[in-house]
């Protein structure tokens, strides 16, 4: 929705709020409920597509621990992808992640623990980052039963 369709329904809100104050203040503040509702819902339907074409990428190991996985999972692919694996001082560099895509690069001796720092550009040009926590032993960020917020002590 464009800003003259957007201007279009604010401006026959303030119609119809004004034309329902006359009858009953009761029904015009019905009306103002609705309207802002209306809007909130076209913000964020916008707000929305936004934020969905953002390339997120987050890193985890092999099975075997020989190589670092980077996967893609955002929208839209991620270009100039440079990764850092410290304290191994381990850098290299992607072109291209296509969305729900991943690329593994092989390693010459396996990992115990290293944390992986990822920065790239999306396709406008807008840059991100992100640091993941890589480990052969320990649960990496894939662990779906680790609660968003830390709760009872559970600090990693």
């Amino acid at each position: 929705m464009d800003i003259r369709q957007a201007a279009a329904v604010a401006l026959a809100g303030v119609v119809l709020f004004i034309y329902l104050s006359i009858i009953g203040q009761y029904a015009a503040s019905i009306a103002v409920m609705i309207i802002l509702i209306i809007g909130m819902t076209i913000y964020m339907t916008r707000l929305g597509k936004i934020i969905g074409d953002i390339p997120e990428l987050t890193a985890k190991l092999s099975p075997d621990a020989k190589s670092v996985i980077i996967r893609n999972s955002g929208n839209t692919s991620a270009v100039q992808i440079h990764v850092a694996l410290v304290p191994l001082d381990i850098e290299y560099d992607i072109t291209e992640i296509p969305a729900e895509e991943e690329h593994t690069h092989s390693l010459d001796t396996m990992i115990n623990e290293a944390k992986a720092f990822i920065t790239w550009k999306d396709s406008e040009g807008h840059t991100f980052s992100h640091e993941s926590a890589i480990s052969a032993l320990g649960k990496g960020e894939d662990d779906l039963l680790k609660p968003m917020f830390p709760m009872f002590d559970i600090k990693k």
